[in-house]
């Protein structure tokens, strides 16, 4: 346990900053990014190449430049947690699994941001392979099995961190949806080793909807568990 006063009140700080890095990402990659979008330039179904690189345009990565902050406020929560905790193993090993998991999901954001546009200025039906491959478009790409897997790694993450959190009202409530978001989160990539496209699904679409509110609200009350914790440690 952290015994220095200005150690605990940067580690608070850490933690605290990422939990709004994390909100901020959750709502700009999906209810403000997906509108605009839409808007500008949607991308169909899923049939060919051809047909994605025909509806390509740049504002279609918008998503994943937000997703950017999710992972980097979620490590920072972690990070947190782990200067912070008491159980050192548990919040150790939730900072590394969730680290694996960022770590994957940052390398399919870097593909989706500027590989993907990079193939398709350079088009040609030679590179139909690869853009089957990584575009997220496509419900059976290799990037969605890597984004389930690693987004399982950090719910994973969580799940093991949740010691953190004592027995007041609001932390029982933190450490509840840091267990919960750890059992969605795996089941997840567990359903996708069965049937990948199904994230496509009208069931895949609901579960992702479901999650992103689930893991808005867990980053709004760790926010507030650390408040809480810092003005009760200033009193």
């Amino acid at each position: 346990m952290m015994t220095d006063k200005s150690a605990r009140t940067d580690a608070y700080k850490i933690g605290s900053l990422g939990a709004i890095l994390a909100a901020i990402g959750i709502l700009s990659s999906g209810p403000l990014s997906i509108p605009i979008v839409g808007f500008v330039q949607p991308q169909p179904l899923w049939e060919s190449p051809e047909l994605f690189v025909e509806n390509f345009h740049r504002i279609q990565t918008l998503p994943f430049y937000f997703g950017y902050l999710l992972l980097v406020g979620s490590i920072m929560m972690l990070v947190a947690v782990c200067l912070l905790s008491e159980k050192r193993a548990g919040a150790l090993a939730g900072l590394i699994f969730m680290s694996i998991g960022a770590a994957f999901a940052f390398f399919n954001y870097v593909v989706q941001t500027t590989f993907i546009p990079a193939i398709v200025n350079d088009y040609s039906s030679e590179l139909n392979p690869i853009i089957s491959i990584i575009s997220m478009s496509n419900p059976i790409a290799l990037t969605w099995a890597i984004e389930m897997w690693a987004y399982g790694f950090m719910g994973f993450g969580t799940w093991l961190a949740s010691g953190f959190f004592g027995e007041s009202p609001l932390e029982r409530i933190a450490r509840i949806l840091f267990i919960v978001n750890g059992v969605v989160s795996v089941l997840g990539a567990l359903a996708i080793t069965i049937d990948l496209s199904g994230v496509f699904s009208m069931a895949g679409l609901i579960g992702y909807g479901a999650w992103n509110v689930l893991f808005l609200v867990l980053a709004i009350v760790f926010y507030r568990v650390l408040k809480k914790r810092r003005i009760g440690e200033e009193i």
